[in-house]
C-alpha cells in the first residue's frame, strides 16, 4: 500500500535511503542498482523502476506543451528511445 510516493526522474535508485529518510514509502525512479532494490525492501518501502528514458521524457513534453501555450509557439518532440 502507498502512503507518500515520491519520483525522481531518471537514474536515483541509490537515493533509497535518503528518499525514505524523508518519510516517503513509495518511490518511483527510472533505475538504479542492483542492491537498492534489497535496501528499499530492507527499509519497507516501495521501489518502482519506469525505465530511465521513459521518466525523464514525460516532464520534457509537459514543458513543451505549456511553452505552445505559454507562448504560442510550435513545438515538437523527437523521440529516441535509449533502451534504458
Amino acid at each position: 500500500e502507498a502512503g507518500l510516493v515520491g519520483v525522481i526522474t531518471g537514474g536515483a535508485g541509490s537515493e533509497v535511503a535518503a528518499v525514505r529518510d524523508s518519510g516517503i514509502d513509495t518511490f518511483l525512479t527510472g533505475e538504479g542498482p542492483h542492491w537498492s532494490y534489497t535496501e528499499a525492501e530492507e527499509r519497507g518501502m516501495n521501489l518502482i523502476y519506469a525505465g530511465h528514458y521513459l521518466t525523464e521524457t514525460g516532464g520534457v513534453k509537459a514543458l513543451a506543451e505549456l511553452l505552445a501555450e505559454t507562448f504560442t509557439l510550435e513545438t515538437g518532440f523527437i523521440d529516441h528511445p535509449s533502451g534504458l
